[in-house]
């Protein structure tokens, strides 16, 4: 990071410095009439001035400090007056030097140069002498300048009194060439101005129903009218007042405007018409549509985390539209927040069942956020960006009734790329970051290790299925991160917003520890826990060097509800606390990696703890399959190696399960039907009678053994409906039962 922002400071700089000399060269080229006389007596200090101003950029690494901000303001200020109706190349130039300018400044002395230079240039736009061009100059740098704390200092100077009703004015002014970048200086202003933002977006002003009119009048219009935008006032506004930065009420009104969704699926329709256009292919270096993708697809993935009224209104937008293979092909763009915003986008669809099933269908859905996952993971991207959203949308995809497909799928492709793959990399990367408070707030932390150990867990499973763990159980970091998380968060597991992180863990900590189903013996103490393999090594030694963890498992199996008590994560609970690694006291390890040691020396996170980092930008929700850990298949069960690595469009599975655990439901089973609603596969003796006994034949639904009077079958407590041999029986079927049982239970709950 501390290289990226050095590099960026590093660029500006050469911009800043390209720029000052044409300023130069063009000011000394000849006598000026019309020019302010301040201007012209520039050219005989330029060089001095402009130098000063240079090497007081290279002598901090954060940017121009108070006084050489306001320096550079006085340098470029009278180039951006009056005289720029007579020199409108010197006021293009002008302004390209104060952005970069702007560029360079730190934090705390960016409004002292933005200030003054942003007075000047909104005065020279909403001057109708001059021409459109000049206008339009003047509102792009407006942009890059009202950021942050400038927007109200700037609304706050004598000369910019009236300017916001102003710009309303000229937004509502349908056919004046300034009408979208008098949206787009609106926008920018309501950003970081609540009253600016809250006078946009009241019934007053009207611009709502006026923006998303426009919107869809250039979606109509096709490619041609799409040419040369680098940015559309209207979208722009549009995606201000309705994104998650923006006050409750106004987003809210925002989001609920007249055809707001049918207008931006439009937009993205008419994009890739643009793309495709040979007459728009010639004109790339003037036709750059990335914001206008991103903010489309973030105005739309924003209206379906919002409710389910206007979930229903954008996914039927998108449908209609036919946008949804478009949103998918955007994995693959070049700008890394078209594709941050169309995983986001797609997480949100995948995110309710309608969507998940037209996700689901789509060619290589599943491909394409695998890869659009591994891409963010090897580019070193952010996690809470693309990676986390991915993770969101796989598994959301995992909750479709052929779910088991994609974990299938999943598994596969991890065991193709070996240990060292990025698919479990990333995985990997993203469980780490949710112990590391540098990286964003709890809340953010908490959803996104609901995701990706949801992700990992359904994989699991499907490679305990398929006899494909050891790719898991050999990935560089995985047992390392995993275990570092499952200590984190299973000290606060009596919350219960983390429950089902931590049973998402502590499956994928026992199974990478080597726990199986069959190993319930060792459990109830009859037999030694099994030494550690060349598989199991890794998370062996992860076990070891995590001092809290037990401790921290002990909580949990004193906390755990009743109905899991005998569950399956408890089983592997109990068994993690009978191996000789978390046993023992804590060897520390050789180099433990950052993500290992903040996890073993943070404290565990609650709800009341503050926020450490700055909130994480855009709206998520931690998905309702978040909680999702199926116990792995019995290693005899049929694999699906010969299907394909991406379901088909209108293909099906034999194979149902479904990821939803949020009632912490898991494979259990009790003589005479217990009451519960399946929480873990606890065995009881007792039988049915009477007419329920006799409605339901007695034979395991695992291994078709016949219920006798001296070994009595045992009733699943879930759904009451299907019976076992005993927990070895329950555990193996549960795959295949799952969705059946969650069903039954949904249906039984529902009665009155």
């Amino acid at each position: 990071m501390a290289n990226a922002a050095a590099a960026a400071r590093a660029a500006a700089r050469e911009r800043l410095a390209a720029d000052l000399q044409k300023l130069g060269a063009a000011l000394r080229l000849e006598a000026r009439p019309g020019l302010a006389p301040e201007a012209q007596e520039l050219a005989s200090s330029w060089d001095l001035r402009s130098q000063a101003l240079l090497d007081a950029v290279d002598s901090t690494e954060d940017g121009l400090e108070v006084p050489a901000a306001t320096a550079a303001a006085e340098l470029l200020q009278p180039l951006l007056g009056g005289g720029a109706a007579a020199h409108p190349h010197l006021f293009a130039q002008g302004a390209q030097a104060a952005t970069s300018a702007a560029q360079c400044c730190s934090v705390e002395a960016l409004p002292f140069f933005a200030v003054p230079v942003a007075s000047s240039l909104l005065a020279l736009f909403f001057n109708e002498q001059l021409d459109s061009q000049t206008r339009s100059a003047a509102a792009e740098a407006l942009l890059v300048l009202v950021v942050g704390d400038c927007a109200a200092s700037l609304l706050a100077a004598p000369a910019a009194e009236g300017a916001v009703e102003a710009l309303i004015a000229a937004a509502k002014c349908e056919g004046d060439p300034q009408q979208d970048s008098a949206c787009s200086v609106l926008a920018a202003l309501a950003a970081d101005d609540i009253a600016t933002a809250e006078r946009a977006a009241s019934p007053e002003a009207g611009l709502l129903p006026i923006a998303v009119e426009r919107i869809r009048s250039v979606a109509a219009d096709g490619p041609q009218g799409l040419v040369g935008r680098s940015f559309f006032g209207p979208l722009r506004l549009l995606w201000v007042l309705a994104g998650s930065a923006a006050p409750d009420a106004v987003r809210t009104r925002a989001r609920a405007a007249p055809g707001v969704a049918g207008a931006a699926a439009d937009l993205l329709t008419a994009l890739a018409a643009a793309q495709g256009t040979a007459e728009v292919a010639a004109q790339q270096a003037a036709c750059q549509h990335e914001d206008l993708e991103e903010q489309s697809l973030s105005v739309l993935s924003g209206l379906m985390r919002a409710a389910p009224s206007t979930y229903a209104q954008a996914f039927d937008a998108l449908t209609r539209s036919g946008a949804l293979p478009r949103v998918l092909a955007l994995l693959r763009s070049p700008s890394k927040a078209v594709r941050s915003a169309a995983t986001r986008c797609i997480a949100a669809v995948a995110a309710e069942d309608p969507g998940r099933d037209a996700v689901f269908k789509a060619p290589r859905a599943v491909s394409e956020l695998a890869a659009a996952l591994r891409r963010a993971y090897a580019d070193g991207e952010h996690p809470i960006l693309t990676q986390f959203y991915a993770a969101d949308a796989l598994l959301g995809l995992m909750s479709h009734s052929e779910g088991r497909r994609v974990a299938e799928a999943l598994a596969r492709a991890a065991a193709a790329e070996g240990s060292a793959g990025s698919l479990l990399g990333a995985l990997a990367g993203l469980i780490a970051a949710s112990v590391d408070e540098a990286v964003v707030d709890i809340e953010g932390r908490h959803i996104m290790c609901a995701a990706s150990a949801g992700v990992l867990a359904q994989m699991t499973s499907a490679a305990c299925a398929m006899a494909a763990e050891r790719a898991l159980r050999r990935a560089p970091r995985l047992a390392e991160a995993c275990v570092g998380a499952l200590q984190y968060w299973a000290a606060a597991a009596s919350d219960q917003q983390n429950l089902g992180v931590v049973l998402s863990l502590l499956f994928v900590v026992g199974t990478l520890a080597g726990f199986e189903p069959a190993q319930a013996t060792t459990i109830l103490g009859f037999t030694p826990p099994p030494a550690a393999t060349p598989d199991t090594a890794a998370a062996r030694a992860a076990l070891r060097g995590a001092p809290g963890l037990r401790p921290a498992l002990q909580r949990f199996l004193d906390w755990a509800p009743g109905a899991m008590q005998g569950g399956f994560e408890v089983l592997i609970a109990k068994w993690l606390l009978k191996l000789p690694e978390v046993k023992a006291p804590a060897v520390p390890a050789a180099a433990p990696t950052p993500a290992a040691a903040a996890a073993a020396a943070s404290a565990a996170p609650t709800a009341a703890d503050p926020a450490s980092a700055a909130p994480f930008g855009a709206p998520v929700q931690a998905p309702a399959t978040a909680a999702a850990v199926p116990p792995p298949a019995a290693a005899g069960s049929p694999s699906a190696a010969a299907q394909p690595l991406v379901p088909e469009a209108g293909s099906s599975s034999s194979s149902s399960s479904s990821s939803s655990r949020a009632d912490g439901g898991g494979p259990s089973s009790s003589g005479g039907g217990g009451g519960g609603d399946g929480g873990g596969s606890s065995s009881a003796g007792g039988s049915d009678s009477g007419a329920e006994a006799a409605a339901w034949p007695k034979a395991c639904a695992s291994c078709g053994k016949s219920a006798t009077a001296e070994v009595p079958l045992l009733r699943c407590v879930g759904c009451k409906a299907q019976y076992y041999c005993g927990d070895a029986c329950a555990l193996s079927h549960w795959p295949s039962h799952r969705a059946a049982c969650k069903a039954a239970r949904r249906a039984a709950a529902q009665r009155p």
